[in-house]
């Protein structure tokens, strides 16, 4: 569920937000706030600039530029930002149209209130492909955000960009993408350094769960540096890693929650239990099984939480830490 503020500069734009945040409330895919009674609204916006989905203005567009003009860090990371008039007559997308979603909210603002959705991004105008669009459909993660400008640019020159996918394709590929040679393409692989073009776009599917098991008190810096070490030999980049898994027993674990913490992945376990109930084969341990009651732990817990994936790297074993690669079933969809 999509996290969205609500900030109204005039008596008639808080007439229409009380309509807005009802009509988004209804929708059941928004929370929805306003800022408190009393609060400054600008104090509001600048301290939860970054812990919303989305944020709309209603009212004037200087004054919505200058509330967020000093948090604005980058398209990857920012929310989306849509201003309303405040007689409800258009829908502006003012940032983060594509990445963060402001395109969309725009439209779906229209509907609600019968407004004029407005988008400017050159490639929607044009009816282009957008690479950072599609990117964010496909769940993949952008390794360098000064492509996308390359990509779309040579697209609206009237270019074709090449792809290359180490996935399937699905679906009626684009008129502006060609699997054949161009000096600016698309690269679709876990492996963020593979730079098959002149200049390569690489997009990293984030499809892969990490199945992990360790001691108990396993040290963080030796937990870290031994999942990355297997990560970086299998030439994986860890924005490819969806979420991590293990056994309840290890819900409290340090290393794993501080490794978690820190590169951002969730972090989810299930009961012996449930991982015994997981079909395949599996590289089992009696020791492992007598002290947790399941007898493989980070290869059922890949696949249990991969939607039944397939295991494309068996278990790794290192000082007491055990850790295993599962990927869901996956295809570069259009």
């Amino acid at each position: 569920m999509k996290t969205l503020s609500i900030i109204a500069f005039t008596k008639r734009g808080k007439n229409l937000r009380s309509k807005l945040v009802e009509k988004l409330s209804q929708l059941d895919k928004f929370e929805v706030d306003i800022p408190p009674e009393g609060q400054n609204q600008r104090d509001f916006v600048r301290d939860n600039f970054n812990r919303r989905d989305g944020f709309i203005f209603i009212g004037a567009s200087g004054i919505a530029v200058r509330y967020i003009a000093p948090l604005i860090k980058s398209k990857d990371v920012d929310p989306a930002v849509v201003l309303l008039d405040e007689f409800g007559r258009y829908s502006i997308s003012l940032l983060s149209g594509h990445l963060g979603g402001a395109n969309e909210l725009a439209e779906e603002i229209a509907q609600l209130i019968d407004a004029e959705p407005i988008i400017t991004t050159a490639t929607d105008i044009n009816e282009k492909f957008a690479v950072d669009v599609w990117s964010r459909y496909v769940s993949c993660h952008i390794v360098d955000i000064s492509m996308i400008k390359r990509v779309s640019a040579e697209i609206l020159e009237g270019n074709k960009v090449a792809i290359y996918s180490g996935f399937p394709f699905e679906g009626e590929m684009p008129d502006e993408l060609t699997i054949d040679p161009r000096p600016v393409g698309i690269c679709v692989s876990f492996n963020s350094r593979l730079k098959p073009f002149e200049e390569t776009f690489n997009l990293v599917p984030k499809i892969i769960t990490l199945g992990v098991g360790c001691r108990k008190n396993t040290g963080i810096k030796a937990f870290e540096k031994f999942i990355l070490s297997k990560l970086d030999e299998e030439h994986i980049d860890i924005n490819a890693i969806e979420k991590i898994a293990s056994i309840d027993l290890k819900n409290y674990e340090p290393c794993i929650l501080e490794f978690s913490k820190k590169y951002g992945i969730p972090f989810i376990t299930a009961t012996a239990d449930e991982l015994n109930e997981v079909e395949g084969i599996f590289d089992g341990s009696d020791f492992v099984k007598k002290t947790t009651g399941v007898d493989n732990v980070c290869e059922r817990s890949a696949v249990k939480f991969s939607d039944k994936g397939k295991i494309i790297l068996s278990k790794q074993s290192q000082g007491g830490m055990t850790m295993a690669l599962a990927m869901k079933d996956w295809k570069c969809k259009f």
